[in-house]
């Protein structure tokens, strides 16, 4: 069973080396972050969910008390919003059919916050298996922003998908979707 802990500053060397190249921090959480992830960059996202109401909030995702992976919702409070990114699971757990139960839970933890209508995300197009996720939980592909996101010399592809609330409790029996009883 998986559980979250909230992001603390230590988790910072072991979040960092899960990373070996910029192409893995920019997949990960996008060009405005460099590599190596430093102490600041973590800083700077716990900064983000002191704020009242929180605009980001981070977790370590756990296994029997164990860090398996990392998510971030960001919030935008007045229209309704989150936004699921940053999302990880550590390289020594991959292949262990971790990463839908992780985004199950972080759809269940964005739908309870009262006022959340929409869950949406950013993927990166080359990323088969993180788009097969997503659609397995009932996300929809809403468009792609072509070459969006620049790398070295490279440009990325970026998908941009949502889910609605009614759409989620609709989907009752998926993973991560709430039971129709009750």
């Amino acid at each position: 069973m998986l559980t979250l802990r909230p992001l603390a500053a230590q988790d910072h060397s072991l979040l960092a080396g899960w990373f070996s190249s910029l192409a893995d921090v920019v997949q990960w959480g996008g060009s405005q972050l460099s590599y190596p992830l430093t102490p600041l960059h973590v800083e700077t996202m716990l900064g983000e969910g002191r704020a009242t109401p929180p605009a980001r909030r981070c977790w370590m995702v756990c296994r029997d008390g164990a860090p398996v992976g990392h998510a971030q919702l960001a919030y935008e409070w007045h229209d309704g919003n989150a936004r699921l990114g940053r999302v990880a699971v550590a390289p020594a757990m991959r292949g262990q059919g971790l990463a839908r139960p992780l985004t199950a839970l972080m759809v269940q933890e964005a739908f309870s916050a009262p006022g959340i209508e929409r869950l949406e995300l950013n993927v990166y197009m080359f990323n088969q298996p993180a788009l097969r996720t997503y659609e397995a939980l009932g996300f929809k592909l809403e468009g792609v922003r072509r070459a969006s996101t620049r790398v070295g010399e490279q440009r990325w592809d970026t998908g941009i998908m949502g889910l609605l609330r009614h759409e989620w409790q609709a989907g009752a029996g998926m993973p991560g979707a709430p039971s129709r009883a009750g």
